[in-house]
């Protein structure tokens, strides 16, 4: 989930925000070899190291986000992510099938994010790791991170070659953690193929009815950038977008969003999904 630039041209506002107009959408790009899947297989990927450090470093605030607490990441966190990411790289993921194989996805993806800013904290925002080839290029999203079956890959492959295209699940993008307050929560639980309905579900469901994801004030709609930057995931336009949150509101703002005309702006808050150094 990488910065789009039609959703931040406008002038940032109080506490990070940025408000924007409207833009289109980010296409996908499928990536046909991992389409590959053995829809036989029973085997079971373990996620046990990284629930290890979601349960040492992950706390949720008051607001009911997650934050990381990356002040106080010790060489022993740093390692326990390494060590994570490394059994992942090992595995022949197109063996497997395919409730198996969207976890693996999306717990790498969400992974390889903690890991790229845990390895260059303190930063203010994930924008600032700019790793990424190419002379005007923000972030690390386009920066290769992490091999798998033999092929490096970056943040921008797993998410738009793999997970988007593959799956064409709209719920997937509130799994996907970008390490800002912005985002969809990071889980601190790891994600498993046996409960994955469910917790895309909630997932969707705990974005959507907060402020970070919908907003509605003075008879304004106010959405997160989230659904212009993949408007195309969500059914095209605004009557897609519209349709889409419907589905997961909680009874008033399902109510209010059934009679809503149009979408006025879209804001995001880039700043980085950190506790204080005061936390521990």
């Amino acid at each position: 989930m990488k910065r789009r630039i039609f959703c931040s041209l406008l002038l940032a506002g109080w506490f990070g925000y940025v408000f924007a107009g409207s833009s289109g959408p980010h296409p996908k790009s499928h990536w046909p070899l991992w389409e590959e899947h053995n829809p036989l297989s029973k085997a079971h990927i373990s996620h046990a190291t990284w629930q290890r450090f979601l349960d040492r470093r992950v706390i949720r605030n008051e607001e009911g986000i997650t934050l990381v607490d990356y002040p106080h990441l010790t060489k022993a966190d740093i390692m326990l992510l390494q060590s994570y990411l490394d059994e992942l790289s090992a595995i022949p993921v197109r063996n497997y099938n395919r409730r198996e194989q969207l976890a693996y996805w999306i717990n790498l993806y969400n992974a390889l994010t903690v890991h790229t800013i845990a390895t260059r904290y303190p930063v203010e925002s994930i924008e600032d790791i700019n790793i990424s080839p190419g002379l005007f290029s923000i972030g690390p999203w386009r920066a290769p991170l992490v091999r798998v079956e033999g092929l490096t890959l970056t943040l921008e492959d797993i998410e738009d070659r793999i997970l988007r295209p593959i799956w064409n699940d709209s719920r997937i993008l509130y799994a996907l953690n970008n390490a800002t307050l912005g985002a969809p929560n990071l889980s601190p639980r790891a994600y498993q193929a046996t409960t994955l309905n469910r917790d895309l579900n909630k997932a969707a469901r705990e974005y959507i009815n907060s402020a970070r994801g919908v907003q509605v004030a003075d008879g304004q709609l106010v959405l997160s950038c989230l659904y212009d930057w993949y408007r195309e995931d969500f059914g095209g336009n605004a009557e897609g977008v519209l349709h889409h949150l419907v589905q997961f509101a909680n009874p008033s703002l399902k109510t209010w969003l059934r009679t809503a005309p149009n979408i006025n702006s879209y804001i995001y808050n880039w700043h980085l999904n950190t506790t204080t150094a005061e936390l521990s």
